[in-house]
């Protein structure tokens, strides 16, 4: 083993670690675009708001598949930016609906453009067809995850009902 190329053992050949890889590159590449100022994070939650108007909280992080409490700062910091509102329903006094601002939506249409441009790249560089063969691929392990995570969930509650 030199420092250079240091053993990997199975870790090349297991999904988890080589799309954590991929999202860790896609992120950098994203954050080297000069005409970003947004970051991937930020454009998926301003995406999803353009796209939902009025959603909730609770509903957006269910979207991402991320706990409320994680979502919360990923807010602060668009509000603190201008970039969303959080306003109170008539007919529910303890969620936020959100929407985006005028300086959101421009920042995100700003962003729109790059996005596409970069998701050009990458499929020049892959072919479009096996990009799209990934993205199917990508949404079969997702599936499979939940799947499993649901599985898990169900055999965890039935061991409580045994003791």
């Amino acid at each position: 083993m030199t420092r250079e190329n240091p053993q990997l053992g199975n870790l090349d050949k297991m999904l988890g670690v080589e799309l954590r890889i991929a999202q860790i590159l896609a992120d950098r590449l994203f954050a080297s675009s000069q005409h970003l100022n947004i970051a991937p994070g930020h454009y998926t939650v301003l995406s999803l708001i353009k796209l939902n108007p009025g959603i909730n909280q609770s509903r957006l992080a269910h979207c991402m598949y991320l706990d409320r409490s994680s979502m919360v700062p990923i807010l602060d910091q668009l509000e603190k930016k201008i970039w969303i509102e959080r306003k109170r329903p008539p007919n529910d006094r303890r969620s936020h609906a959100l929407y985006l601002t005028e300086a959101g939506s421009a920042a995100l249409k700003q962003a729109d453009g790059e996005v596409q441009r970069l998701e050009e790249s990458i499929a020049a560089q892959m072919g479009h067809d096996n990009c799209a063969n990934l993205l199917a691929l990508i949404k079969q392990f997702q599936t499979a995850l939940l799947t499993l995570q649901t599985s898990d969930r169900n055999k965890e509650t039935a061991n409580d009902h045994k003791h």
